[in-house]
This record gives C-alpha cells, structure tokens and sequence, in this order.
C-alpha cells in the first residue's frame, strides 16, 4: 500500500521524468536501452583499512587495489552510522539516520553495555523506527520507475519482513539470497538452504551470490538494469576456505609476537584488536576480493563495462572488538564498529562511470552515503528528488574533478553497544570534528585533516569551535526529531 502523499510525489516525478528522458532521447539519439547500466556493491563491515590500497599488509586484496587505480577512489567516504541498518537505510532513502529513525541494528535493544562495576548514566531506547518506512520512496523505486529493470541480491537487515515487506516492497522487481538480518553463515547449508536450494556441502555463499549476480548482469534484456549488491562479507561469523587459511597462517608465522593485542579505549568497554592478523578473516576477505574481480570481468567479457556504473563501498567501519579471535584492526584510525570515532564510519569508496570520471583520479573531500542516491540519478540523467534524498548532494561534480558546496556531515547513534561503544552524537565541519559523548557527559574536538587517528582532543584549547559545533549538532537533531539519551535519575 502506497500512501498518498508518496503516490502524488511518484506521478509528479515520472510526468518530470517523461518530459527529460523524451527531451534527452531526442536529442541525443538515445533509446532506454542505451541508458547507463548500474551495480552498487555493500560490503558488511568494511574498514577503511582493510584495502591493500590503504595501507594493510597482512591482507591481500589485489582487485580491488587494481580498481583503485582504474576507478574514482575517495578517501574519506563516511557511513552515516558506526552500524549496519541505520547505512542500509540511509542508502536507500538519502537521509540521514538521525531522520529517518533507524539509529542501530534492527530489532535494536535498549540494553545498556558498560564496563564492568560502572553504571550506565543515561537512558537510550532502541531505535524510533523498527524499518524502512512504506513513505520512503527509496532509489530501487525511483530506477523502476524509469524503466530499469531493478533487483537486490544478498543481505537486507532493514527490518522483518513482516513488516517491512522486503525488497519487493521497495522498488525491486526481482531478489536473491535476501538475508532477512544476519542469520548466514559462509558455507553451505549458509543457516538457510533456501538462499540456494541447489547448493552442495563445500559450497562458499560469496561466489554463489556472485554467480547469480553475474547472471542477473549478463543476461539479454532491453532495459537497462540496476543491481544492489549486498554481501555478508565481512560480517560475523568469519570462515575461510581452507587453502587461503592455510596460506595466511603461514603469513601470521611471519609476524612478530605481539605482548598486548588488544586494548581498550577510554570512551569504550570492549578491547579494541591492534593488529590485522586474522588467517580466517583474511582468507574470507580475499575470496570477496576475488569475486568482485570476477564480476567486473564478466561485465567486460559481454561487453558492457563500458556502459555500467558501479559503486564499491561498505556500509559501516571494521569490527575491531567483540568477538574473538576474528575481528579486524582499525589502526592507526581510532577504534572501529559502533564508534563514531573514525575507525567506526570510514569506509572504502570506489566508483566507475565509464566516460566520465578520470582513471585514477583520488578525492579528500568528505563525503556520505546518503549522496550515493542524488549521484546515481544524475549520472543515470534522471531528475533529482530533493524531498526524498534530503541529507545526499550530488557526486557528480567531484567525479568530474570540480568541487561540492556542502561542508558539514552529522551523525547519530545513541545507544549503548555490545561491540563497545557508549552513546554519541558528532558532527564534521571543515576539517573539525567533534564528537558528543552522552554517558560521558563531555565532547570531544579533533582536526582530522592533521590528525585523523583522534589522539589530540582540541575541546579545552579551542572551547568557542567545541561550543558552536555543539550548538549546530544539536539544532540539527532538534530539527529531524532525534532521540536524545536522557540523564539516569539516582
């Protein structure tokens, strides 16, 4: 059931979609058919680190590193949540978590995670929407209503479908593998034989899901298609194929013996993992490495790479704490997974549009995952919906090697995690960020730009920037109706 304001909104915008794409064809000499292809690939818990292109060692992941000469690379690609709904949403809505109300994993809990013998010291619920809302006229509906033949393969954790309704619900004509939350597994039966009835003992759900997805691209159609792509990898519980196990416990025999391999962070109750050394973890990741490389070859060998579009990014940072011996390592970014710190919502970002953007060109510029929705609609040509993708702008000018006006990014997660966070809320402005702590009752100030690890807090030195950042903050959640964590009373 479509509600009214959302019907009125879709007939006003495929009459202005009618009107451009006729005008267009006309004069450009373009069918539907010839309109840009597109595959978004989400990674779980991607770090921004866990790339050979940003620096680790231990793991190996020469496609992508390949890609991030071939490709658009951006180095500050921010999630708008340290978690996986509150992105997931975001990405298919363009707002902000702080709006659209899923600020933690879904169904969410109110549990308050603390070191041991402290208290918590303030109230936080679970989040203010349990899904995606039906009034959401999400970028899988907006390509289908264009002529894209659309569909969603893999991972959905945007609320049951019960009473989401899932993928088809929301703009996609056909799914695959629709992982409801995280009940999966790396291998067969994957904790549910029926994301791949046929499947056989042995079989790993990464190249199954990128089996299906290089059929879904390379079959003949007329339309032109948009495919989101939502691996399990790297998300809990981490299992490598056996070789590639066996080929990084040798690398790991390699490496010094560390005396400490955790440490806790004093805004967090869980130990964070120092080092990337993980032989199952690495293994895991090279096999997703190895099938995104499989992908794009299969869009090059039928021809059409040059007419797709294709974003690879992940959907919150590493996990670094919590379960055990599996996590990976954020540093030198500070903590990971459910932190607002930067080592919890930096992600790798890569994007290819074939005549458009330079090989290899590299962007600092911040940027959010909110933005991937006005960006595929302005490389696609298909008219913006400033009422729906209210928290994205456009990366259409910074693809081109121009610049983009808006400098300040907003984040909201208040809640008390089991992976070790306390409940936050930051904003960037510039090259400052500054983050809120809710159970701490202070905030802290960092320059990103000269010191993105966080270990300098400007708060005391620079006390008119930490007062007018907070002031914007909290006008911002003020105006998206925000919960905001109320003090405990004795």
């Amino acid at each position: 059931m479509i509600n009214a304001k959302k019907l009125l909104s879709r007939l006003y915008f495929c009459c202005l979609v009618a009107m451009v794409l006729s005008n267009a064809s006309e004069a450009q000499g373009l069918g539907t058919h010839q309109r840009p292809n597109i595959v978004f690939i989400l990674v779980d818990d991607f770090g921004w680190n866990d790339v050979g292109y940003n620096g680790s060692t231990f793991y190996e992941t020469p496609r992508m590193d390949g890609l991030s000469k071939e490709w658009m690379r951006f180095d500050n690609c921010y999630t708008p949540s340290p978690m996986c709904s509150p992105t997931r949403v975001s990405i298919l809505t363009g707002k902000n978590p702080a709006r659209h109300g899923v600020t933690q994993w879904l169904m969410g809990s109110d549990t308050a995670y603390v070191r041991e013998g402290e208290m918590p010291r303030v109230y936080c619920p679970g989040p203010k929407s349990q899904g995606i809302q039906d009034s959401e006229c999400t970028v899988g509906e907006t390509f289908r209503d264009v002529g894209y033949e659309t569909a969603f393969y893999g991972k959905w954790h945007m609320g049951p479908f019960k009473t989401t309704g899932g993928p088809k619900r929301h703009g996609f004509d056909s799914q695959l593998a629709v992982i409801e939350a995280n009940g999966c597994s790396m291998f067969h039966p994957f904790g549910n034989h029926n994301y791949f009835p046929d499947s056989m003992p042995g079989d790993n759900f990464t190249d199954l899901l990128t089996d299906a997805a290089i059929d879904f691209v390379t079959r003949k159609r007329d339309t032109p298609f948009y495919l989101h792509l939502c691996h399990f990898a790297m998300h809990d519980p981490i299992k490598s194929k056996n070789n590639l196990r066996t080929r990084f416990e040798a690398k790991l025999s390699g490496l010094p013996k560390l005396e400490v391999d955790r440490e806790l962070d004093r805004y967090g109750h869980s130990p964070q993992k120092l080092r990337q050394d993980d032989p199952d973890y690495a293994g895991e990741l090279k096999t997703l490495d190895e099938n995104i490389g499989r992908l794009v070859d299969s869009l090059i060998t039928a021809g059409m790479y040059d007419n797709t579009i294709i974003i690879l990014t992940g959907d919150n940072g590493g996990r670094s704490s919590f379960f055990k011996p599996h996590p990976t390592s954020m540093r030198p970014l500070r903590t990971g997974k459910t932190f607002l710190f930067e080592g919890g919502i930096r992600t790798p970002l890569l994007i290819h549009w074939p005549g458009h953007s330079l090989a290899g060109l590299r962007s600092d510029v911040p940027v959010t995952s909110m933005d991937f929705y006005p960006t595929l609609l302005e490389m696609a040509g298909v008219p913006l919906m400033p009422t729906q993708h209210v928290d994205g702008v456009s990366l259409v000018p910074l693809l081109r090697g121009e610049t983009i006006s808006r400098n300040t990014l907003y984040w909201h997660f208040p809640h008390y995690q089991g992976e070790g966070a306390y409940p936050a809320s930051a904003i960037r402005k510039g090259d400052y960020k500054l983050i809120v702590n809710y159970h701490h009752d202070d905030s802290l100030l960092f320059n990103v730009v000269n010191d993105p690890n966080e270990t300098n807090n400007l708060a005391t030195a620079m006390p008119g920037k930490t007062k007018a950042l907070k002031k914007q903050l909290m006008a911002y959640l003020d105006e998206t109706g925000a919960h905001i964590p109320q003090t405990l009373t004795k």
